[in-house]
């Protein structure tokens, strides 16, 4: 079973072509899309050093855009039906996310957007049209800051690069030993 669960998209493929927002199933299909949850480290590196240290510094909104393929005059009536959720009444004295629903974004935790951009109708051909609009994440910061250091790693290398190798250190200390009686010798 994949990381996806039921949901995946070989025995379900239906599931990835709709995206629900605000609990209403978008009119036609959608695109295969992308969103991209980011994660942010600080890189400290000593000088003289191999390697460095990584801090875990924030995972800021993940953002992505969807295209809506449409084609039939009942999916165009829907669209204008659901075009409101997706768009802002700036004399609200308040602005909500809307809750959205796709199997990919569920798999990276993205569960409510805001929209930045909606784009106008497209028409890609063949009585085929589109609109793609894009999306940021709504993730407000938790109350405690979120910021961590690894101390150490899962799992182990059979095979570890030679900067890393334990006995390297004492070989190479061989070598030079070896190196300075050879060159007090002369």
């Amino acid at each position: 079973m994949s990381a996806l669960g039921p949901t995946n998209p070989i025995d379900n493929p239906q599931l990835w072509d709709v995206v629900i927002i605000s609990g209403v199933q978008a009119p036609g299909i959608v695109e295969p899309f992308e969103f991209k949850r980011q994660h942010d480290w600080d890189v400290k590196r000593g000088k003289g050093t191999v390697g460095g240290t990584v801090t875990f510094v924030q995972k800021p909104p993940a953002e992505g855009s969807i295209k809506f393929l449409l084609w039939t005059p009942e999916q165009f009536a829907a669209w204008d039906n659901f075009l409101p959720l997706l768009k802002y009444d700036p004399t609200k004295k308040t602005v909500t996310a809307v809750d959205i629903y796709h199997p990919s974004l569920d798999a990276i935790d993205v569960s409510s957007v805001v929209t930045t951009k909606i784009g106008n109708i497209i028409h890609e051909g063949k009585q085929l049209y589109s609109v793609t609009v894009d999306f940021l994440e709504y993730f407000p910061p938790p109350n405690a800051p979120a910021v961590g250091t690894p101390t150490s790693a899962t799992g182990t290398n059979p095979n570890p690069p030679t900067g890393n190798n334990p006995n390297a250190n004492d070989e190479y200390q061989a070598q030079i030993a070896a190196l300075l009686k050879q060159a007090q010798a002369q």
